[in-house]
């Protein structure tokens, strides 16, 4: 199955066909993404030379499934990925990390509908799940209808998901829990409404517009899928959960904080102007300091916890704990406190001159307050990852799982 459109971008992209390439064509793209940065926020999305870019070099073709010809890259290259991208424009790696889920949708599908959607894995697709639609149920399908929020990457797909509570004659269906049936939707996207309603502080080039179906229109069933499917231990490596779909996105934060910190350091630097370091004030030196190992060990903690989950998630019939999912889910929020930290130390260090529009650490603090505002980023994940780990004979840290033992052996 072909895996990409032709490379038209004159940057020497290799086939996106194995996770060692992707990550060979991400630092290729990255010149063009920088220079692409002020155009992408002005158009509050990616513009066509960066969608073009990154179309080309695979990133948002990194969750596919082996089992579907797919490159199916780890957790921690995925982060890694959308991390390298973020560090140069905050946008462009928020594009990264909410389009790469389109594998972890297709791979959902059963083979008719895969084999009539993804003709090939160059297919972008964009998603939203709240607020919720409705979809009631009729012969052969779904008729489908709702408003959505926070469509990020929606200008550069190719699919339009809807999340959707599902209704039998007028009455919610429900799942064995006892909650209304949520599934996601691959809408028809002659009856999507877009709002063009994506005016905002930070992240603006992320596309994150509404979009609406504002009369029900037909989906077939083959076109769904349970989007609170419980675990399936024995499902393909990155469909094993279903949170497992945007951890890449943790990257984004590791990004906005390794930018600001570069951008702290290199205008110290030239206030410097060759001279000792020591000429630097102690308290300037101390916050690129923090800084800097704020960044550090936020790129080794989430780089840690993915490999962990990694090795649940890629060992044939193994399934992920509620604490290794709940910890999982809580890196993300524990990336975005570590950017706030770091970004505020590097705003810090490069004084009043960071409010001005043609100073770059000025959109990296309002990118940071994007990413700050995602619910990725709330502290209530660490309440659930608590709440998991209060259970008996679970482990509060990662030291204290029995796997980290192991791997000293």
């Amino acid at each position: 199955m072909p895996t990409t459109i032709a490379d038209t971008t004159g940057l020497g992209l290799e086939a996106p066909d194995s996770a060692a390439a992707i990550l060979r064509n991400t630092d290729r793209i990255l010149p063009l993404i920088a220079s692409e940065a002020d155009a992408i926020e002005q158009a509050a999305c990616l513009t066509d030379r960066a969608a073009a870019a990154m179309r080309g070099a695979g990133v948002f073709q990194m969750a596919f499934p082996a089992s579907r010809g797919g490159v199916e890259m780890t957790l921690e290259q995925q982060v890694e990925v959308t991390a390298r991208v973020a560090a140069v424009d905050a946008s462009a790696g928020w594009n990264v990390g909410v389009l790469n889920a389109t594998g972890y949708y297709a791979g959902r599908l059963g083979d008719e509908a895969y084999a009539e959607l993804y003709p090939s894995r160059d297919m972008p697709t964009a998603g939203a799940f709240h607020p919720r639609g409705r979809a009631d149920i009729v012969p052969g399908g779904y008729l489908v209808s709702g408003q959505w929020g926070w469509g990020s990457g929606s200008y550069t797909a190719e699919h339009i998901i809807g999340g959707a509570e599902v209704y039998r004659d007028g009455t919610p269906v429900r799942g064995a829990d006892g909650a209304i049936v949520h599934r996601g939707f691959w809408l028809p996207l002659d009856a999507v409404e877009i709002a063009h309603d994506w005016q905002v502080l930070g992240v603006r080039g992320s596309g994150s517009t509404s979009f609406a179906i504002r009369e029900p229109a037909f989906v077939p069933a083959h076109h769904s899928f349970d989007r609170e499917a419980p675990d399936r231990a024995d499902g393909d490596p990155l469909d094993k959960a279903v949170q497992v779909s945007h951890f890449a996105l943790t990257g984004v934060a590791l990004g906005i904080a390794r930018h600001a910190v570069e951008l702290a350091g290199d205008f110290v630097r030239g206030r410097l102007k060759g001279a000792d370091a020591l000429k630097v004030d102690a308290a300037t030196r101390q916050a690129l300091g923090e800084a800097m190992s704020e960044v550090d060990f936020a790129f080794a903690g989430v780089r840690e916890v993915a490999r962990r989950t990694d090795e649940v998630l890629f060992r044939p019939g193994a399934g992920l704990t509620t604490v290794q999912r709940t910890r999982m889910v809580a890196a993300n929020a524990m990336a975005a406190r570590s950017m706030k930290r770091a970004v505020d130390l590097a705003s810090e260090i490069s004084s009043a001159a960071v409010i001005l529009d043609k100073n770059p650490m000025q959109r990296v603090v309002r990118d940071s307050h994007g990413a700050l505002a995602h619910a990725g980023s709330r502290r209530t994940h660490f309440g659930a990852m608590a709440a998991a780990a209060l259970a008996p004979g679970a482990s509060f840290t990662l030291p204290s799982d029995p796997a980290w033992a192991r791997s000293f052996a």
